[in-house]
């Protein structure tokens, strides 16, 4: 989705939630016009995103959603007002008991419509209650959250790729894989569509999809080059799931285990699940090497650096942009770089934007680099050749 302009236009966002897509895209059709911006999300941890992204003027949910317990839509309010106080909630069904739509009330919804009712109905609701919002002309009329079963059946993942270099020159070691979501959704941003799949319960999903694109995309890659996979945490305690699709797409892109490097993420903690490690150990049987990826940041896995014993230790762009001009930052540079030693670790720092801040790290006995600085991500035929 664009980037709002310097001369913002005032706006309605309005998101539409209902799990049925025709619900949805028919009233998403009817209410579109000029200073209005629909939203439809076809579940509920879409529509969280939604709030959460953009915090629109309006929430148009049904009462009933996908959930277990059935009035999932009271509950949803709930939500809405504590990640954004002053959106307006109109809530729908076609099973309203008075005493349905005065807990609705109760709860902060400000309209109540009964199916079947007239789009004209709604939007005269919507007209009348307009909170402040920002919008830019560049957005379109309509932006459909997809649900992650069209992300993973649809072809909607793509990989661009982002090389790992030698200090200080820039020779190329190899290339971290990085998958994104083609939509306009705020599923682009890859932690807005991993946190979507967390709530969903399904990462090991997304992120073997995310191994499937990356291996076949970066099939085109120098042969030499090792491949940099993000690896979520949790998904190592599937145990033999990571281990046999991790294997099997690997030998159907035609790469060999031995060029794939295992980042495990910091987006949650990692487990000492027998199962995990044992995940970890067969695979590195197999010649899978792994990485420990924004070293020091959120959750840290350094208390399993001797189980593992991971090739490579990643320092964060937190620490590594500028590292030079900051001596907090400094200080902790050489800490993980004392630590990678100790543990014979190579270290990759990330977030490398000038020569200085590369100069500094090989100064420093830093082997490897990662940055704008060297070059942006981007599609694995722009580095196939060199």
């Amino acid at each position: 989705m664009a980037e709002a302009k310097q001369h913002p236009l005032a706006h309605q966002i309005v998101l539409l939630l209902d799990d049925d897509v025709m619900i949805t895209e028919a009233l998403a059709a009817g209410l579109a016009r000029t200073g209005r911006t629909l939203i439809t999300a076809n579940d509920l941890e879409g529509g969280e995103m939604v709030v959460e992204w953009l915090k629109p003027s309006h929430v148009v949910s049904d009462v009933r959603l996908t959930g277990a317990f059935g009035y999932e839509g009271l509950d949803f309010i709930h939500f809405v007002k504590r990640n954004s106080p002053d959106t307006r909630i109109i809530l729908m069904t076609g099973d309203a008991p008075d005493a349905l739509q005065l807990e609705a009330s109760e709860r902060g919804a400000v309209g109540f419509l009964r199916k079947p009712f007239e789009v004209a109905e709604l939007d005269s609701v919507l007209n009348l209650m307009a909170p402040p919002r920002w919008g830019s002309e560049d957005w379109p009329d309509i932006i459909r959250v997809p649900l992650l079963d069209d992300i993973l059946r649809d072809g909607l993942l793509s990989t661009v790729f982002q090389p790992i270099v030698r200090l200080p020159g820039g020779e190329k070691l190899g290339y971290e894989a990085l998958s994104r979501c083609r939509s306009d959704s705020p599923f682009r941003n890859p932690e807005t569509l991993f946190r979507y799949a967390t709530r969903k319960h399904r990462v090991g999903d997304l992120e073997m999809a995310c191994i499937g694109s990356s291996l076949r995309s970066g099939a085109v890659l120098p042969t030499s080059a090792p491949l940099f996979l993000n690896v979520h945490p949790a998904v190592f305690s599937s145990g033999r799931p990571i281990y046999e699709g991790l294997l099997r797409q690997a030998e159907a892109a035609g790469i060999v285990p031995s060029r794939i490097v295992l980042e495990i993420t910091e987006q949650a903690s990692l487990t000492d699940d027998r199962k995990a490690l044992d995940a970890i150990q067969r695979l590195k049987a197999q010649g899978v090497r792994f990485a420990f990826d924004d070293v020091g940041i959120a959750y840290s896995h350094l208390p399993f650096l001797d189980a593992i014993r991971p090739s490579f230790l990643k320092i964060s762009q937190q620490f590594g942009t500028g590292f030079e001009m900051d001596s907090t930052k400094t200080k902790i540079v050489r800490n993980i770089l004392a630590l990678a030693m100790d543990f014979a670790c190579d270290l990759v720092l990330e977030g490398i934007e000038t020569a200085d801040t590369a100069t500094a790290a090989f100064d420093l006995g830093i082997k490897y680099g990662q940055g704008f600085y060297f070059a942006r991500p981007a599609e694995a035929g722009t580095f196939a050749t060199n």
